[in-house]
């Protein structure tokens, strides 16, 4: 590791002095204007870089592709004007030298024609890429999630920085509350296709871990929902990462190599021929660690090793419209031995023996075809699943193992989806389209039962099932001040033949030129993991999967918001929000409910009676970033509640009431070329609920027992922590590269995660995290 820091430092040193050899660097920006609704080229479009002096700029070709060349490399607000269209503003714009800047620009056509209306591009994160949203959304930006102090390159933990959302206990789980909802309750989507959880390390039934899969170098700018999304999304009940891959440079073969603690990466992208409008974007990494521990042998049984891979091949085909092949996996081993020597023995994962292997993938091909100018329909065949080996035990003096679980678990997914998108006229747009999930499940599990203690096998099924949806949605404008977004979603669960339809609606009023009050409702659905619907009794193998005929858990969602855009580069939100959830699958007559889970490992029967609330309000102050300083300022005050079998009401595991987050950042202009930037984040919390050891049963019996008494009762401290990013980009002649210093829980406090039971020394352990995080990364773009 010192080796790997030195080089890297040395590095450091090495292009910083390179930095001052060159004069004046220009690169490209070219792109492509579109219609937001239909997708269809507009031919004429104006293009402007506002920050220049003489102002240059281009216009779009018949095909909507535009160009702009010698542009000195900076950051520029790009103006984008066509006749009929609302104007569009696009800000700070990074054009470096490694890279064309390549834009995809959707412009929306003006509802009354003889008035020019002006807004914010929807690449702005005010406004989603998703025409059909208008409340509870936002657009997160690659930029934004590599500049983020605390985000260390992954949007997942850029999200927590967003109003009503928080990042868990702990730096290493990488789970995303959304509202003090479970974290199982997100919807992973991917081009259109909804994919497995996309994290490294990730347990079953859970959507954090360890590291994302996501990488930056490939992202395009996405959105992420907290309530009431529209009604092409399903089987969610919190919250929507709708992730894009960009399309590679169908102009000029790019390339980029990154080295950090992280990991290795290698990036490559261009056209498969020049001149052609074929293209392919890929990445591969691999885990610094991971190399660290097949150098050494001793480390090999002690650091886990990831690797991942990223794919995007965009083919236009003319009239036959659009083929997109979209790809990504995952693979994470960890592996943790017991120390031999039994006089060692201090703390549980002393003698704790552990493996935890896991494998996703989704491939996706779509094809986008384009009916006259007001309608395109894609069609989609994916192919997805996750694979999650997991073992856990401890080992006693006489070293006979003890085990509490052990799984292999395989499911993988065909999906089908089709869609059609028209627009009737300027005012009225509709969206409607089939999803079919089929599943594949191979599903051997065993595990101590949580009320006896007794060790024994609960689920060893191999079949298929499959899921239906199907939806429909209209976005109608009045005028220039009401918008009415309204649909339906559905679905069908072919295992036990249950049945839901769920409408969606919000309505907009723009009842002046910056301010705006919207008011949302959706009732939303989710099926549970496949393992909770085939568990059995393990004290009867004969028995049938007692939770079989299990329904979705379901949730009502009211929301209202005033949104203000003070000026150009300042705004105000303020949503509050009030969440119904019923039909919550619950153990009879216990504390026991779904809502508290993030993996879903147990073997209980359970009924669709537990009920909950979440209830609260999200403040968002915002300053884009303009003139090279941005800032951020989100409050989030909540309560969560729910009842269980027994029909009392607790708080929920993630009751934290409360979080603020401030970030800010500034950069500075080096040499008229470089880029130098700091960024700072300070986060202020509530902690978690839990259940305390009862610790006089525990000793009794030999394993942990909770105090029945004190279920959710005991709350961990506040915790406060800060981030710090140190950002320093570096234009040469022929690449750019830049240097990324993260530190993140700068002040280096230890959060606690839990408290567990010792059989070994007969008392409660306290589960902390690891603590301070730094990193250091280097890459080259050309």
């Amino acid at each position: 590791m010192k080796k790997i820091c030195l080089f890297l430092v040395v590095l450091l040193v090495h292009f910083v002095s390179d930095s001052f050899l060159f004069a004046q660097l220009n690169q490209t920006i070219r792109g492509r204007v579109v219609d937001s609704e239909t997708k269809q080229s507009l031919p004429g479009a104006n293009i402007v870089l506002l920050t220049t002096n003489p102002l240059i700029g281009s216009s779009s070709d018949w095909d909507g592709n535009f160009e702009i060349k010698n542009v000195k490399v900076g950051r520029y607000t790009i103006h984008v004007s066509f006749l009929g269209y609302q104007t569009a503003t696009i800000r700070e714009v990074m054009v470096s030298s490694g890279k064309e800047c390549v834009l995809n620009i959707e412009i929306k056509e003006n509802v009354i024609t003889t008035k020019e209306v002006e807004i914010k591009a929807s690449k702005d994160k005010k406004n989603t890429l998703n025409s059909m949203a208008s409340i509870s959304a936002r657009a997160f930006s690659v930029d934004e999630t590599k500049r983020f102090a605390g985000s260390v390159d992954d949007p997942l933990r850029a999200a927590s920085n967003f109003a009503g959302v928080s990042a868990g206990a702990g730096t290493e789980k990488n789970e995303i509350i959304v509202r003090g909802n479970s974290p199982k309750g997100l919807l992973w989507r991917l081009d259109g296709a909804d994919i497995p959880n996309p994290n490294h390390f990730g347990r079953i039934g859970s959507s954090g871990g360890g590291v994302t899969v996501f990488i930056t170098q490939v992202l395009a700018n996405s959105d992420f929902y907290t309530s009431a999304f529209p009604a092409e999304y399903g089987n969610a009940l919190s919250g929507v990462f709708d992730m894009k891959f960009r399309n590679g440079n169908n102009f000029k073969r790019e390339y980029a190599f990154q080295i950090g603690i992280m990991g290795i990466d290698f990036s490559a992208e261009g056209p498969f021929k020049k001149g052609k409008q074929a293209s392919y974007l890929f990445n591969y990494r691999y885990s610094t660690i991971g190399m660290l521990r097949n150098l050494v042998p001793d480390w090999k049984d002690k650091l886990p090793t990831y690797q991942d891979l990223s794919v995007k091949i965009n083919i236009p085909m003319n009239k036959a419209g659009v083929l997109s092949i979209t790809g990504i996996s995952g693979i994470g081993l960890s592996k943790f031995d017991p120390e031999l020597d039994s006089l060692k023995w201090k703390k549980n994962e002393d003698r704790q023996k552990s493996a935890l292997n896991s494998y996703m993938g989704a491939l996706s091909v779509s094809h986008t075809y384009f009916i006259g100018n007001k309608t395109y329909m894609k069609n989609s065949l994916a192919v997805s699943g996750n694979k999650v080996y997991y073992e856990d035990g401890f080992y006693s003096v006489d070293y006979v193992l003890n085990r509490n679980q052990e799984s292999d678990y395989i499911n993988t997914k065909l999906a089908y989806n089709v869609l059609i998108n028209h627009k009737f006229n300027s005012k009225h747009s509709n969206r409607t389209g089939i999803i079919y999930n089929q599943y594949f499940y191979n599903l051997n599990m065993k595990a101590k039962d949580r009320e006896t203690g007794i060790y024994s096998q609960f689920v060893d099924d191999k079949g298929n099932s499959g899921l239906l949806q199907a939806f429909t949605q209209s976005r109608y404008d009045f005028n220039d001040k009401f918008t009415l977004n309204a649909g339906l979603h559905l679905q069908y669960f072919l295992l036990n033949n249950n049945l839901y339809l769920e409408p969606r609606a919000s309505f907009k009023w723009n009842f002046l030129a910056s301010h705006s009050f919207t008011i949302g409702y959706g009732n939303h659905s989710q099926m549970e993991n496949l393992s909770v619907y085939l568990a059995r009794n393990p004290a009867d193998p004969m028995a049938t999967a007692s939770n079989k005929n299990l329904g979705f858990g379901k949730a009502n969602h009211f929301v209202f918001a005033y949104d203000w855009s003070i000026n150009q580069n300042l705004r105000m939100k303020v949503e509050t929000y009030y969440q119904q959830l019923y039909h919550i699958p619950v153990v009879a007559t216990s504390y026991y409910s779904l809502l508290n889970e993030t993996e879903q490992y147990f073997s209980d029967s359970l009924q669709n009676t537990g009920k909950g609330i979440n209830r609260g309000i999200d403040f968002t102050f915002e300053r884009f970033l303009s003139n090279n300083l941005y800032y951020l300022v989100t409050a989030s005050v909540f309560e969560s509640k729910y009842k269980g079998g027994d029909g009392i009401e607790r708080n929920t595991r993630f009751n934290s009431n409360y979080v603020f987050n401030v970030l800010l950042g500034k950069e500075f202009i080096v040499k008229d070329r470089n880029i130098f930037g700091i960024n700072l984040k300070a986060t202020y919390s509530g902690g978690e609920y839990y259940t305390a050891v009862d610790i006089s049963q525990s000793i009794a019996q030999g394993r942990e027992i909770l105090d029945l008494n004190q279920i959710y009762t005991e709350k961990f401290d506040d915790f406060f922590y800060l981030d710090i990013t140190l950002n320093y980009k570096v234009n040469h002649k022929k690449y750019a590269g830049s240097w990324s210093i993260q530190v993140k829980n700068l002040l280096d406090r230890k959060q606690p995660l839990g408290y567990t039971y010792n059989s070994f020394t007969k008392s409660v352990e306290l589960q902390e995290s690891i603590g301070m995080l730094p990193m250091l990364s280097y890459k080259i773009e050309f």
